[in-house]
């Protein structure tokens, strides 16, 4: 009986505080919209991520879209998905993309958190989602003390928002990294995590640098 329903609480627990944490900044309407679109496209990228990474698992395109009879997704996927339509719909309303995930980015860690619970229920016990939650929040941690600090530092000179949310995908990812390597999961996933981290901190160095205009 408990099987699902983290995902579920997740969901819920993901639209409530994306509604809280941004109402007073952006018009409650359009993060609604923002929420449910971020949530397809976690999904959808993650399910088809999932099937791209192990080939074969699938036999024709009904089990593709077949959820509940064949489940898998991958993580990864479905975060660059969200990632994705973030940016897509921040464009349309002329938000700040760091801006947004940075200031949403407990809602995302807690989100995560609650289908890590239901992933380690599901795997009868597996440690592997049990190690990745223990990341999650070590990182809500870490990001809760860096937001507050990350202005006083001295070789960010810019200031600029963002940090705490670039920082975070830099610290995760690599954190994943190693997580991978040492449980022996897929290259791919191990190759995109790297990407990821890479990437994250290049833009927070660029970030970082007072002459550049993001």
């Amino acid at each position: 009986m408990s099987l699902g329903i983290f995902k579920v609480l997740g969901i819920i627990v993901f639209l409530y505080l994306t509604w809280r944490n941004l109402k007073d900044d952006y018009q409650e309407d359009k993060l609604i919209t923002y929420s449910w679109l971020a949530l397809i496209g976690f999904m959808v990228f993650g399910r088809i991520g999932f099937g791209l990474i192990h080939w074969g698992t699938w036999g024709n395109l009904a089990d593709w879209v077949s959820v509940w009879n064949k489940p898998g997704i991958s993580y990864i996927s479905a975060y660059l998905g969200l990632m994705l339509v973030t940016f897509w719909y921040g464009r349309l309303q002329d938000w700040k993309f760091l801006s947004f995930m940075e200031n949403n980015i407990n809602s995302f860690l807690v989100f995560l958190s609650f289908l890590m619970v239901d992933e380690f229920l599901r795997a009868k016990m597996d440690l592997k989602p049990l190690v990745y939650l223990v990341i999650l929040i070590v990182i809500g941690f870490v990001a809760g003390m860096v937001k507050k600090r990350y202005r006083s530092f001295v070789w960010y000179k810019s200031g600029k928002k963002g940090f705490t949310f670039l920082f975070g995908n830099f610290l995760t990812f690599l954190m994943l990294s190693i997580s991978f390597l040492v449980m022996g999961e897929k290259i791919t996933n191990l190759v995109l995590a790297l990407i990821i981290s890479l990437i994250s901190i290049v833009g927070l160095f660029i970030l970082g640098d007072v002459k550049k205009k993001i």
